[in-house]
């Protein structure tokens, strides 16, 4: 089961596109969850504490979605810091990422986030990049984490990210159970 943390931004639009079996819960009750993989969604600094806390207790999958991706790079030593949202992006691929099979090099994304991350945490690698955002999408080089800083729960290209994850949390769990 696929849980996703509702950080106050998009979970319910999550869950509308992952076919898989899913929980939504809050922020607080996340840590004591059992999962195959988890979202943390979008949302705003107050839910910092408890994804922290997620991300370090996590031994699972986790895609982490705007403010989710800055809070999973806090984790590992990084501040959150504001950047200028712009609507629609154009995102470029700059390394394989399970989380971009089958994209285009370059694909449309819709982001909403108005916080990022103004350096990459040690063991992370970065996907993929836009003009304006060096950190699109990143991944831990060891464990099975992801950030993403746009919001591909509104549609255009970015769905096929969800459902990337969703095949990936599948192979994953068959593999290490």
């Amino acid at each position: 089961m696929l849980v996703i943390v509702d950080n106050g931004r998009g979970a319910e639009e999550i869950a509308r596109f992952i076919r898989a079996s899913k929980q939504v819960v809050k922020p607080d009750e996340a840590v004591n969850v059992k999962a195959s993989g988890f979202i943390l969604s979008d949302g705003d600094l107050k839910s910092q504490k408890p994804n922290i806390d997620l991300v370090k207790k996590c031994n699972t999958p986790l895609l982490a979605i705007g403010m989710g991706s800055a809070f999973l790079a806090s984790a590992f030593g990084t501040k959150p810091v504001s950047v200028k949202a712009e609507k629609n992006i154009k995102v470029k691929i700059e390394r394989p990422s399970p989380l971009v099979l089958d994209m285009k090099k370059v694909f449309t994304a819709i982001s909403n986030c108005q916080h990022g991350i103004d350096d990459l945490p040690e063991n992370f690698d970065v996907f993929a990049s836009s003009q304006r955002y060096d950190f699109e999408i990143v991944g831990h080089m060891e464990q099975p984490f992801f950030g993403v800083h746009f919001n591909p729960e509104m549609g255009g290209d970015g769905l096929k990210i969800l459902d990337n994850f969703v095949k990936f949390v599948d192979i994953w769990e068959k593999y290490h159970k």
